[in-house]
């Protein structure tokens, strides 16, 4: 009898100290900036105490006894109706419709303007009036650069003269030159112009004139006008 009372005694102990055991299972865990891990922490304060020095941060142990659903503490009856309820309301309640997009205005593309037509530049112009003296037609040249309206401008007086001259009008072609310079006393293409007029007229000493005027224009470094100029000069020389 005495030997069978013994046994429940040790019964209810080893049971006593198990379930005290499984109480005090540890519940959480620290997980190391190292690496390393430790599950020995009933409380999440005492864990984050022991991070807080080294680095890491705390999980629940996956060893830790985990709530029993018969042990939750269940809902009332009054708030789980309610809850019910309201669930039921926002299933049959309608949904709100939104308010139709606002019609946006149809903007028309803008209409292509159509460029004014340009107008054709009349044929005796500058250039082509100068053309023409190039090419040998002095005559309509001449009257081309007259019909310009500009004949007190050194470049179109310059080629007037230059076309007289070709014509063998020495006379006519000194009064344009001299127009010219008028306007413009340093206009390089009439110098050479009267320079080579002098020189065909056998007057060297004004071309040599016209020689000086335009070197000092064309400063310390030779330029074609002056070359040219002296050849016509020395040629006539020889």
């Amino acid at each position: 009898m005495r030997i069978r009372a013994l046994c429940s005694l040790a019964v209810v102990t080893t049971f006593t100290l198990g379930a005290t055991a499984i109480a005090k299972e540890p519940g959480w865990c620290a997980t190391y900036r190292n690496g390393g891990n430790n599950c020995g922490f009933n409380t999440y304060e005492q864990c984050m105490a022991a991070v807080s020095g080294v680095g890491g941060f705390c999980n629940r142990s996956p060893y830790a006894e985990r709530e029993k659903p018969a042990e939750r503490e269940a809902e009332p009856k009054t708030k789980r109706k309610e809850k019910e309820k309201e669930e039921v309301k926002e299933r049959v309640a309608p949904k709100p419709v939104p308010p139709p997009a606002a019609a946006q205005p149809v903007v028309q593309p803008p209409v292509a303007v159509q460029p004014p037509a340009q107008t054709q530049q009349p044929a005796n112009n500058f250039q082509t009036a100068r053309a023409l003296i190039l090419s040998g037609k002095y005559e309509a040249g001449i009257a081309a650069m007259k019909s310009l309206g500009y004949d007190d401008h050194p470049d179109i007086a310059s080629s007037i003269g230059f076309a007289y001259a070709k014509l063998g009008n020495a006379g006519e072609a000194r009064n344009w030159y001299n127009k010219a310079l008028a306007a413009d006393p340093n206009h390089m293409s009439t110098l050479v112009y009267s320079g080579a007029l002098y020189v065909a007229q056998g007057d060297l000493a004004k071309a040599r004139g016209d020689l000086e005027r335009i070197k000092a224009l064309c400063g310390a470094a030779a330029c074609s006008e002056s070359q040219v100029l002296e050849g016509q000069i020395a040629a006539k020389n020889r």
